[in-house]
Parts: structure tokens; sequence; C-alpha cells
């Protein structure tokens, strides 16, 4: 997958070559016919040299260029400077001895080089032409291994007889080379695997849980540091390199499509030829081609008024026949970028035949991914062009990910996922993980990553959220005390004085409209609270959903989420609620997305990385076997900051979620002033639900859920009847079941 450019004998149809005639019909001489054979070639070479430079073309010149290019491909750069030296030779071969001597053996080395060339550029996948494609064809019908070796002799044989080696020379002169690209691949291969088998230079252990015993005055002090301090026990962590799973025992590595010149360069011509038609003249040098679409360079031409002026064709026109360029080139979809940021082209987007799989361990391994230094750089997938795109979570700070049902929004969750666990440990980073379909995410369960089991109960995410919160105002009072900004500065601050550093913390959300439903209000309230602060303390939410509409994607969430991604998506309306653009509603699916970053001006075409069950089974294995060190804590913790919300990291994971025994969120019945107004409510209402008392009390949905069971055991109301309200008993009932639960039968909730 790379960017194309176009030869300059790209345009025009090929027409088929005249057949030379035999014999001499007028009498001309051997010498005479030679000159004249000369004198053509010549004229051609020079004709073909001055019309590629040309920007204006006629017919002879078209048919030229095309015949040139369909018979030798890229080939054709070199075509008229071979034919003007064979004219020239004939025309001046009557000087004899004042012309230097050329050996035999010089012209039959340079056509043979010039054919393996041609052979090896259609091998690679690239423009041959007609006559590289048949000598391939020719190869390959001895099999793969005999093909290369082929090719790699008639590369030695042509640049011998070019340069008149003699075999003897050119044989050692071979061996040497051979030998030293043999001891080069030999050394890089022990190095490699000495590398794997010993894993990256390790850092230096830290203290999982460490007792503060030298530190500087005012560095970790206040009643939680000083309780802290009891109870702790010195566990030495491993290194941090050998607690990683390996990405190629992880990932598997898949084949990368072939690149189909010759089709794209037709589409290039459709494409010219639909515009002009149109009255839109351009030009198309060269195309991007990726895993999913190509981007043809469109390049906009000139016309002429009415007046006689010449006027550059505005892009404008060019967006407007989107729907004629994709009925002309019998596409799904097109999508034009005009223009694209940075270039001087317009950008028409058009689906590849074949779709090829952007496998997440080719992004992982790149070198664009490689240089990012963060440990919350992800992979996203690959550009219009094939170059891999990584991302920088920390940096965005927080995702937004939607699109409509099979666009590929799980498969990307989990693509971002697998890249956090395999550059982080357990003290590094932890997971909050919520799954309303209770099938994405539900297999990450036991992983030592996680906070708690992953949150699949919708009466429990609020219970999440508000830990979340919490513990974002724990670790901003803990900056306080050391005169932290961010959790760079303290993780600095606490490493240099022995001290625990904080991991980061991700909140992951598989399904927003479900939330949304249940109490939008609550949500959209502490969701923006957490987008607006949680940066600074290392806490970056990513939040999926197929609902893009404006009731589940509202102003302030998308305000708080300056980096998106929109997969297809329905309307274009759909895609402006997304990326307040259009676009969105072009795209192909199956992973086929629009990344808007804080720092492009405009969405940016990728196709994302597949990761498939396979690859997480791996990986989820990896971490669940990982024996991690485990901490301490007092066994009577006093004061409020004295027991870490974040709990402790045994070998499976957090079997019991912290945000369960909050406090705040426990509904007492017999304590709690609500139940007798709510008990008043549904009496004179002569109905009951959850959205009622949320509407006449003002709570969440958690809190009026819980009032419905209270209810309900106090045998108040009858059960649920699917989406009905519920019903309400008679006062016979309710003063009968009110004694029953004086008496302690009906124990409370």
């Amino acid at each position: 997958m790379a960017t194309t450019q176009r030869p300059p004998a790209a345009r025009g149809k090929a027409k088929a070559q005249p057949r030379s005639r035999t014999g001499s019909p007028l009498g001309l001489t051997l010498d005479r016919q030679l000159d004249l054979l000369g004198l053509a070639l010549l004229a051609l070479a020079l004709i073909a040299i001055l019309s590629a430079l040309s920007p204006q073309r006629g017919w002879l010149s078209e048919m030229l260029l095309g015949l040139l290019q369909r018979a030798f491909g890229w080939g054709a750069y070199v075509a008229p400077f071979g034919l003007g030296a064979a004219g020239l030779w004939l025309l001046l071969r009557h000087f004899g001895d004042r012309l230097p001597r050329i050996h035999p053996q010089r012209p039959i080395g340079l056509v043979l080089t010039y054919l393996v060339a041609l052979a090896t550029l259609t091998a690679i996948g690239e423009d041959g032409g007609a006559v590289g494609a048949w000598l391939y064809a020719s190869i390959t019908a001895s099999g793969t291994a005999a093909t290369a070796l082929i090719l790699i002799a008639g590369w030695l044989l042509g640049l011998a007889l070019l340069v008149r080696l003699s075999p003897r020379p050119a044989a050692r002169h071979a061996w040497q080379i051979m030998s030293a690209l043999m001891q080069a691949a030999l050394q890089w291969w022990q190095t490699r695997s000495q590398r794997k088998k010993t894993g990256p230079t390790p850092a230096p252990a830290v203290p999982a849980m460490a007792a503060v015993e030298s530190r500087p005055a005012g560095a970790l002090s206040g009643p939680a540091a000083r309780t802290r301090q009891q109870g702790m026990v010195r566990v030495e962590a491993p290194p941090v390199s050998s607690l990683l799973p390996d990405i190629d025992e992880v990932l598997d590595a898949l084949p990368e499509g072939a690149v189909d010149a010759e089709t794209n360069w037709y589409r290039a011509r459709i494409i010219e030829e639909t515009l002009a038609a149109f009255g839109v003249p351009v030009d198309i040098p060269g195309f991007n081609t990726g895993p999913a679409v190509t981007q043809f360079k469109v390049v906009p031409g000139f016309y002429e008024t009415a007046s006689g002026k010449r006027t550059k064709v505005k892009v404008a026109k060019i967006a407007a026949l989107a729907d004629d360029l994709a009925l002309a080139l019998a596409a799904p979809s097109i999508r034009i970028v005009t223009p694209v940021p940075g270039q001087d082209y317009v950008g028409i987007e058009v689906p590849n035949a074949e779709v090829s799989v952007v496998s997440l361990r080719r992004v992982i391994t790149s070198p664009q991914f490689q240089a990012l230094r963060s440990p919350l750089r992800i992979a996203l997938g690959q550009d219009v062009s094939g170059t891999p795109v990584a991302a920088d979570l920390a940096r965005m700070p927080h995702l937004l990910i939607a699109g409509a049902t099979g666009s590929g929004k799980s498969v990307c969750v989990n693509a971002i996922i697998t890249c956090l666990l395999l550059h982080n440990t357990p003290q590094d980073l932890r997971l909050v993980l919520v799954d309303p379909k209770r099938v994405e995410l539900a297999h990450y369960n036991g992983i030592p990553h996680l906070v708690g089991p992953v949150v699949v109960d919708l009466e429990r995410v609020a219970g999440a959220l508000q830990w979340i919160t919490r513990e974002m105002d724990r670790r901003y009072h803990k900056f306080a005390e050391v005169g932290a900004r961010h959790i760079e500065d303290y993780n600095r601050i606490a490493t240099a004085a022995g001290g625990e550093k904080l991991p980061y913390l991700v909140l992951i959300i598989d399904e927003l409209a479900d939330l949304m439903m249940l109490a939008p209000e609550d949500m959209e309230r502490t969701i923006c609270r957490l987008a607006q602060m949680a940066r600074a303390t290392g806490i970056h939410l990513i939040i999926a959903t197929q609902r893009p509409s404006v009731d589940v994607v509202t102003g302030l969430i998308k305000a708080n989420f300056p980096a998106r991604i929109a997969f297809a998506v329905a309307s274009s309306i759909d895609s402006r609620v997304i990326l307040d653009t259009v676009g969105a509603e072009r795209l192909l699916g199956r992973g086929d997305m629009l990344f808007v970053s804080p720092e492009a001006s405009q969405p940016q075409r990728l196709q994302g990385c597949f990761v498939s069950d396979k690859e997480i089974s791996r990986l989820v294995r990896f971490w669940k076997g990982v024996a991690m060190p485990v901490r301490s804590a007092p066994a009577n913790p006093v004061g409020p900051g004295a027991q870490p919300l974040l709990p402790e990291i045994g070998r499976e994971g957090s079997r019991v979620s912290p945000w369960d025994d909050l406090a705040g969120d426990r509904v007492d019945e017999a304590e709690d002033a609500l139940l007798e107004e709510a008990i008043r409510i549904v009496r004179e209402a002569n109905r009951a639900s959850v959205s009622l008392l949320q509407r006449r009390l003002r709570i969440g949905y958690t809190r009026a859920a819980r009032l419905m069971d209270a209810l309900e055991a106090r045998g108040i109301i009858g059960p649920a009847q699917g989406s009905a309200p519920r019903e309400v008993l008679s006062s016979t009932s309710f003063d009968s079941s009110a004694e029953q639960n004086a008496d302690g039968n009906f124990p409370p909730p």
C-alpha cells in the first residue's frame, strides 16, 4: 500500500501498433532502409519525450504515450531514450572508426537488464507493462523458488554483460557480496534471538508498596500518608519488561493486500473523462492506495469562459459531481475531500474491489506506533495511503466512538483494550469496563487490571461512576499534599520518596444509549464532570454508542470529547451529530472510519485494526496466569484517607467491586425519609414506576429503583409487568403487609 505517481505516459488509450512491412516496394537499398528506420526511431523518441514534458498533447502523442505505457509500464520512462539511442546509432553508423567503439556485450546487457527490471516490477506488484507481465508469467511457470533465482541470475548476467566482467572476476565479486550479506543477516538474527530470550533492558525494580522511611520533608504528608505507613510490607516487584506479554505470541501476522495499479489507472481515466463530460477538466497525476479505498489525486484544470478568459475549476464543482462519479465507476459510494489538508489536490476516495484486513500486529510494530512513548498509546489503523496511524490517549484525553450496528465499534474497542494490556502492567493501568450488552467485554473478567468485574447491570453503573468521581477527588487531594499538578509530577515525586505510584485509570463504556435512557441528567452531569476534570489525575474515558442521536450524544458530552471516531452511519444527520460535518454516511462499514483528533482540522479516513477472538483469548490467558504482587493493607484503617479506594491486585483480579459498598447508594427503608413520601406518591397516582419516583422526588434511577423494590417488599405495589406501570395494591393489603413487616417476616432489603 503506497503512493503511486502517474508516469507521463499514463494517458490515452492504447491502439494497435501497425504491422511492419516486409520488403521495399520503392526499391530502396538496405542502407537507405536502415537510415529511414533510424530517422523514424529518433523522431518517435523526440515526440515521446517532448509530449511527456508538454501539458497539451495531440492525438499522435497520446497514442504513442499510451502504447509505451501499456507495453512497458514504468519502463516507459526509459523506452524513449533507448529508441533515440538506437535511431541515432543507425544514422551515425557510416562514420565508422570516428565513432567510439561499442562492444556488442554492452547493448545486450542493457536490453537484458531492462527486461529483467520489467519482470521485477511486475513481481513486486508495480506496473511492468505487458512485456513485464509476459516475462513474469513465463518465469513463474517454473515455481516460486526458481522465480527468485532466475530474476537474480538475470540481474547478475545483465550487469556483468553491461560492465563486461569476465566470469571469474564476476563470480568472485558476487561471492564477496553474498558473504557480506549472509554475515549481516546472521548477526541480525543472533541479536534478535538474544533480545527475545532476555527481553528488553529491565527497568529498576520499584517497590509495589513500601513504607516511607526517608524522604524529603513535606513530600508525602498528611493523615492518609501516616496511616498508610502502618501495616505495609515491602514487596519487590519484578521488572516491568518481564511482566509484559510477547507481541509475537499474542497477535497473528496477516498478509498485506496487493495493489492493482492497472485497475486504478483505468479508474483514473474514467474520472477524468466523466468530469470532462460535465465541463470540469482535471488531471490525475497519481493515487494513494489504502486497505479499503484508493484516493485519487485530482488537480483542477482550466476552462475558457464565454469571453475567452481561462479560469480555474472550482473545487465545489468537483464535489457536486460525487453521485455522477459513483455511477460512472459503479461504486457503492465515493467520498470527495475538498481539498486534502496540506496538499494541492482534491482527494476522490473510491472503494477497492477487495478490502484488506489491517492486523493489529502490523500497526503496533510500525515505526509510527513505536515513536509514541506514552504508556497509553493505542493503534487505530491505516490511512488511505496504507500508513499506520497511532494516537496517544493521554493527549486526547477522552475518546467518543459512534456508528451503526455492525460497523466495527466493538472491534475498535477491543483493539484499544488490547493495546493497553500489551504495554501496561496492573501497577501502571487499571480498567473499569461497562458492558450493558453483556457479551462484548465479559471475556476480560479475571485479568488483574480490572478494578472490579465487568459492570453489566445498569443499576451498578451509577455507583461505578460515583466511585470514579470520588477517586478523582481523592487524587486531587493527594496532588495538593505534595504540590503536584498532574499524575506524572506526582508519580515522579512519589518514586523519589520511595512511595507508591498512582496507576492510570481508564473507563470504557460499550453502550452509552442504554445509560442515557435510564437517567439522562445524572449520567450527562457525571460524564461531563469527569471529562472536564479527570485528565490531570490520569483518568480517561472511552465511550461507544450505536445510536448517535442528539439525546444520547448531547452537546455537553460532545464538547468535552474533542477526539472522536465515526464509523458508518445511516444519514448525514448522524454524521453531523458525531463529527459536526458530513462524510460518515459514505463510509463502507467493516472498520472503515473517520478519526477526528484535537490537533486535526478535518477528519482522517482510516481502516481500523482487526483483533480476533483468539488473540484476545491468548492475551487474557496470559494475564490470568501471571502472579501479580499482592499489596497488604492495614487491618484496621483509621480516617477517611486511610483505606485506598483502589482494590488489591490478586492473581485473578478483583472479584468484588469497590462501588458495591458505597454508603451513599444504600437505601434503608427503616431510616430513609423518602420511603414514606414514595408511598404517598404511588397511592395518590394509583400507579407506580421508576420514572414517576424520579420526577416527583428528583432522584436518580438507582435510588428510585431501590425504593420500588422496598415498596414491593412491603406489599404496597405488585410485581413488574413488562414496561407497564406496576399495580398499587389495596389499603387492606397494605396494612396487613405493614403489620407482617413490623413482626419481622419481611426483612428490609
